[in-house]
C-alpha cells in the first residue's frame, strides 16, 4: 500500500501541473498504470553495476586497467568517507534519510519552475530517484520517466537499506571522461583515492554529476570551481562542516592530477589475458567439455561460451590479476630488442626457472596493445635449439651413454634426406661435447635416428608444443624443420627442464585471480612431470654449458655462478636464436623479420646474442 501511495501521490503532483502545461497529458496517457507496474517489479536481485578490472605486478605496482564502456572501481558504504556523504547528501538530497523515495517538497519546487519554462528544467530527483534512473531508465526529460523514476524508487527504497542505496548511488552516477563512481573518478582527477581527498577535493568531484559536461573541471575549470562553492556552502547550511572549514575549503588550492587507464608492458599484459583464459578453460570445466565433444559445431559452441566468460569476468564483474611481473627485467628486455637494426623483429621472453615464473616477456620492438605478440603468437622455425630437447637428451637418456665416449658424426643421408653442416663440413668420430659445442648437424640426426624417432619425439610430449604436428615426426625436425614450428615462449619454457632435474612444468605469468573482495578466485595448480632422469639432465647441464665457454655461445657468456646455452639458426639465416639459463633464470630471444628473410648481418655480428647477453647481465643484480 505504501507503494501505490507513494506513486499515486507522486502522479497526483504532476497531474496538477496540467493546469501549466499542455504536454503533460501526452506523457502521462503513455505511462503503465500502477497496478501494471507493480506487476513487473524489477528484482533488486538484478542490479549489476559493471566494474573494472586490474592488473599487478609482482611487487603489486598496477600495471593495467581494463575496462568496457563504464571505467568503475567500486568502493562499499563503509570506506566512503563522511565528507563525500553530507557534500551528496547536501547539494542533491538533504532530506536523503528522512524520506521514502521522492521529496514532495523538491517535485513541488521543480513542479514551479517548469511550469513557468513550459519545458521540464528541473527535475527534483532525489539521490533515490537519480539512482532508479542510472540504473533502470534513461535521462531524457519527460513526465513519463519522472513518474517510472519514482516507481522504480519506492522499490528501492522498500528493498535497500539507506546505505545500500547510498552505496550504489555513490558508484553509478557518472563523473564524466568515461569515469563512473566516485572511487574512479578520485583516481582519475586527482590520482589517489577518495579516502586520501581533501574537503575541497571532495565537494567538487560531488559537484559534476549534476552535469558531467559542464562541469567537466579539466575543460571548464570555473563552473566547476562555482559548482564547488555551492557544494560548500549547502554543507555549511546543514551544519556538515563549520564555518572554519568552509572558509579553509574555499581558499584550497585545487591541483587536478588526471591519472588516465594504465596499460602499461603491453607485451606482458596481453600474454596474461591469454593465460588468464586458458586458467579459466581449465578451472572451469571448458577444456573437459571441449574433450567429449565430438562434432566441430559443438566444440566451437564451447569456444564461443569460454569467450564470453572471460569478457564477461573482466570486463563486467570485475578481477584483480596478480601476475610475476618483473618490471626491471621487462624494462631491461625492452630497451634491448630496441638495439636490434631497423626492419628486422625480436622477442624476448625471461623465466624465474626456481619458482617457475614468467619475469618478463617482450613480443616486438615496439609493441602496442593488441598487436602480435611475437614472444607466443609466433611459431617459427627454431633451428639448432630444438637439438638438446629432440636429439641430445633423448639420446642420452635411452641409452645412458657415458659423454667421455666419442659419438660419430660422419655423413649421413636416409633416402633423399642428406643433411649438410655448417661450412659443409666433415666430420667423423666426436665428443658429444664436440658435437653439442659446434652444433654439428649429422652429430645429432645420428643420434636421433639411433635410438628413433618416434622415441626421441615421445620427450617433446610434455612441452605440450601447440604447432608440432604428427607429420613433424621426421629426422629434418632435429635441425628444426618444422612444418609450423615453436614460439619463443614455448621454446624458452622447455629449456627449464635443464634447471629443474629433468622435470617440466610450465612456467605462468598469473600468480592468482581476486574478486574485487579480494576473495580468491582462481590459482595454477600445476604439478611438474618428468621428462628425463636426473642423470641425464646433469649431463646435459655440463654440455650445455660447453657451449657457452668453448661452443657456439661464447659471446652471449655472462659470469653467473652457472651458464648454459644454445643456438640456433633456421636455413638462408631467416631465424635466429639463443635459449640460455644462469642459476635462477631461462631465457629465450628470436629474432628475424616478420615475413621471413634473410638476416645473414645481424648473424655475422652475433646481435641477437649480444642483446641477450645485455639483458641478462641485469639479473645478476637481481636480489631474492
Amino acid at each position: 500500500m505504501r507503494l501505490f501511495a507513494g506513486y499515486i501521490i507522486t502522479a497526483s503532483l504532476l497531474m496538477v501541473m496540467y493546469a501549466f502545461s499542455d504536454d503533460v497529458w501526452a506523457d502521462l496517457q503513455q505511462v503503465e498504470s500502477p497496478t501494471d507496474m507493480i506487476e513487473n517489479q524489477v528484482p533488486i536481485e538484478t542490479i549489476d553495476l559493471t566494474e573494472s578490472s586490474t592488473v599487478h605486478a609482482q611487487d603489486g605496482t598496477k600495471i593495467a586497467t581494463l575496462h568496457g564502456t563504464e571505467h568503475r572501481n567500486y568502493i562499499p558504504f563503509e570506506q566512503l568517507p563522511i565528507s563525500v556523504i553530507h557534500a551528496f547528501v547536501a547539494a542533491e538530497d538533504n532530506h536523503f534519510f528522512e524520506h521514502t523515495g521522492i521529496d514532495g517538497s523538491a517535485i513541488i519546487r521543480a513542479m514551479i519552475v517548469n511550469a513557468r519554462s513550459q519545458t521540464p528544467q528541473q527535475g527534483g530527483s532525489t539521490i533515490t530517484q537519480q539512482l532508479a534512473r542510472n540504473l533502470f531508465l534513461s535521462h531524457a526529460k519527460t513526465y513519463k520517466r519522472k513518474l517510472n523514476e519514482a516507481f522504480f524508487s519506492y522499490q528501492l527504497e522498500n528493498q535497500l537499506s539507506k546505505e545500500e542505496i547510498f552505496e550504489l548511488y555513490s558508484n553509478a552516477i557518472y563523473f564524466g571522461n568515461g569515469v563512473y563512481g566516485i572511487e574512479t573518478a578520485s583516481q582519475y582527477y586527482f590520482g589517489k583515492t577518495v579516502r586520501e581527498l581533501s574537503l575541497g577535493e571532495i565537494a567538487l568531484l560531488c559537484g559534476i554529476p549534476n552535469s558531467p559536461n559542464h562541469y567537466d573541471p579539466t575543460r571548464h575549470l570555473e563552473p566547476a570551481m562555482s559548482r564547488q562553492h555551492y557544494v560548500l556552502q549547502k554543507m555549511k547550511e546543514n551544519q556538515f562542516i563549520t564555518e572554519e572549514e568552509w572558509q579553509q575549503a574555499k581558499k584550497e588550492k585545487i591541483t587536478l592530477q588526471v591519472t588516465k587507464s594504465e596499460y602499461l608492458y603491453p607485451d606482458y599484459t596481453s600474454y596474461v589475458l591469454h593465460e588468464l583464459k586458458q586458467l579459466i578453460r581449465h578451472s572451469e570445466g571448458f577444456e573437459e567439455k571441449w574433450q567429449q565433444a565430438n562434432l566441430d559445431e559443438e566444440k566451437e559452441k564451447i569456444d564461443r561460451e569460454l569467450d564470453q566468460f572471460v569478457y564477461d569476468l573482466v570486463y563486467k564483474q570485475g578481477v584483480k590479476i596478480e601476475t610475476h611481473l618483473n618490471t626491471t627485467l621487462q624494462k631491461e628486455a625492452q630497451k634491448g630488442l630496441k638495439t636490434l637494426p631497423a626492419q628486422v623483429e625480436g622477442a624476448f621472453v625471461i623465466l624465474d626457472h626456481q619458482t617457475r615464473q614468467v619475469a618478463a616477456m617482450v613480443g616486438g620492438k615496439n609493441m602496442k596493445a593488441n598487436e602480435f605478440n611475437r614472444a607466443y603468437q609466433a611459431y617459427r622455425q627454431p633451428g639448432s635449439t630444438i637439438k638438446p630437447l629432440l636429439a641430445f637428451a633423448p639420446f642420452l637418456d635411452v641409452t645412458s651413454t657415458p659423454l667421455n665416449v666419442p659419438i660419430n658424426a660422419s655423413p649421413i643421408c636416409k633416402g633423399d634426406y642428406c643433411p649438410q653442416n655448417y661450412g659443409n663440413a666433415v666430420y667423423g668420430k666426436v665428443s658429444i661435447r664436440e658435437a653439442i659445442g659446434k652444433s654439428i648437424n649429422t652429430a645429432a640426426v645420428r643420434l636421433t635416428d639411433r635410438i628413433g624417432v618416434k622415441k626421441a619425439f615421445n620427450y617433446l610430449e610434455p612441452f605440450d608444443f601447440q604447432e608440432v604436428y604428427e607429420t613433424d615426426q621426421k629426422l629434418s625436425s632435429v635441425l628444426g624443420g618444422f612444418t609450423k614450428g615453436v614460439s619463443p615462449l614455448e621454446m624458452t619454457n622447455a629449456y627449464t627442464t635443464f634447471s629443474n632435474g629433468g622435470n617440466y612444468q610450465p612456467s605462468r605469468a598469473i600468480k592468482r585471480v581476486l574478486k574485487p573482495n579480494g576473495e580468491l578466485l582462481y590459482t595454477w595448480g600445476d604439478k611438474p612431470k618428468e621428462v628425463w632422469s636426473k642423470n641425464t639432465n646433469d649431463k646435459m647441464r655440463t654440455l650445455l654449458n660447453h657451449v657457452m665457454t668453448s661452443g657456439t655461445g661464447r659471446q652471449a657468456s655472462i659470469p653467473a655462478p652457472y651458464i648454459g646455452g644454445k643456438t640456433g639458426t633456421t636455413n638462408n639465416t631467416k631465424d635466429l636464436w639463443f635459449i640460455g639459463m644462469t642459476d635462477r633464470y631461462t631465457a629465450g630471444i628470436w629474432v628475424g623479420k616478420d615475413k621471413p628473410a634473410p638476416i645473414p648481418y645481424v648473424q655475422s655480428q652475433a646481435q641477437h646474442m649480444k642483446v641477450w647477453k645485455q639483458i641478462m647481465r641485469t639479473t645478476l643484480r637481481q636480489k631474492g
